[in-house]
């Protein structure tokens, strides 16, 4: 015999398209003012700010902000086989670690996909060999680290705003000579815990004036040492289902792959990888399970374009550092700057 959960659960709010205009619109600056915002959507500043504060007060969204890919951190994508009972005790071990931004229940040949951010590869090694492969329940991982990272969560648009998605052509590789500075770190650990965070707040934090934290704050977001974003509530009926793609493209033809895959909208993320069996991934959200051949032959049509490994996400324990529950509803955050200083 064995005990069945049937407490019925709470429906998480549906976001409307008025909802997802103003998403949109805080996706191209999420620290811009209400007046700006308010005069895209159509709305007054009151009414723009009104409707933000709803959306999180419910969970529906909220900002995320984490140090960027241009910061100098090494981005690795760990997936991990647990022994058999073991993915729930592996999910605890580790959701409150600070470098582990992401914890991913997924199918396939791996039970869980983790991504970590830490200084540096001796870092990566230390928490590889003394946090990872040293817990009893891991019983083997794969471990690829990001090259580049060519799309994000901050490129995502839902289609319903007057934006369209635009990706970036800045450089979204690693920059051996960028470090996470005093001053960064400061604003950041400040973002993280609040996006729209009052410029008198980051001016008495750096000890400059309002004027120049705001332009420090522009600056590093355009040039990708600090990434913001919109993240709106996991369990949400347009996009159920994220697939993750694991391909295999010819060396010279990587970026420009990369490039016509990014410009799909329900492409969430589009990395190139090294150390492992595929060079290109990708998360794709979907409406239904029933789309997923037909997006991956889109993906494909390109024949220089192979797909090695694909995984369906199940739930999100953590995601850039937001915890969540097993009923989907975001429980906590774990700042990022705060591991990383240790």
């Amino acid at each position: 015999m064995f005990d069945m959960d049937l407490q019925v659960r709470e429906a998480s709010p549906v976001l409307s398209e008025s909802d997802l205009a103003l998403i949109d619109v805080m996706q191209e600056d999420p620290r811009a003012p209400w007046a700006q915002i308010g005069q895209t959507i159509g709305v007054s500043a009151p009414t723009a700010r009104r409707r933000w504060e709803r959306l999180q007060a419910d969970d529906s969204a909220w900002v995320t902000t984490h140090v960027g890919w241009n910061s100098g951190v090494v981005t690795a994508i760990v997936a991990v086989q647990c022994r058999p009972g073991a993915v729930e005790t592996v999910i605890e071990a580790f959701v409150t670690h600070p470098r582990v931004v992401t914890i991913a229940e997924i199918t396939g040949d791996h039970d869980l996909m983790l991504t970590v951010l830490v200084p540096d590869v001796h870092e990566l090694r230390r928490f590889l060999r003394l946090g990872l492969t040293s817990h009893a329940d891991v019983a083997r991982m794969r471990t690829m680290l990001v090259t580049r990272m060519f799309l994000d969560g901050s490129h995502w648009r839902s289609g319903f705003g007057t934006s369209s998605r635009q990706v970036e052509a800045r450089d979204g590789s690693t920059s051996p000579s960028a470090s996470l500075s005093p001053a960064l770190a400061t604003a950041i650990s400040i973002l993280e815990r609040n996006g729209r965070a009052p410029s008198s707040e980051l001016a008495s934090a750096l000890g400059v004036s309002e004027a120049h934290a705001r332009r420090f704050v522009h600056r590093a977001v355009r040039s990708g040492h600090i990434v913001q974003r919109i993240d709106v509530q996991l369990e949400q009926p347009r996009w159920p289902y994220s697939l993750v793609l694991w391909m295999v493209v010819p060396a010279g033809r990587l970026y420009s792959a990369a490039a016509r895959i990014s410009q799909r909208q329900s492409v969430r993320a589009c990395a190139a990888l090294a150390g492992g069996s595929a060079n290109l991934y990708a998360i794709v959200w979907l409406s239904s399970l029933a789309e997923a051949p037909d997006v991956e032959m889109q993906i494909v049509q390109d024949g220089d374009v192979r797909v090695v490994e694909r995984s369906i996400m199940l739930h999100y324990s953590k995601r850039m550092g937001h915890v969540f529950d097993g009923s989907q509803r975001r429980t906590g955050h774990v700042p990022w700057v705060d591991g990383a200083a240790t």
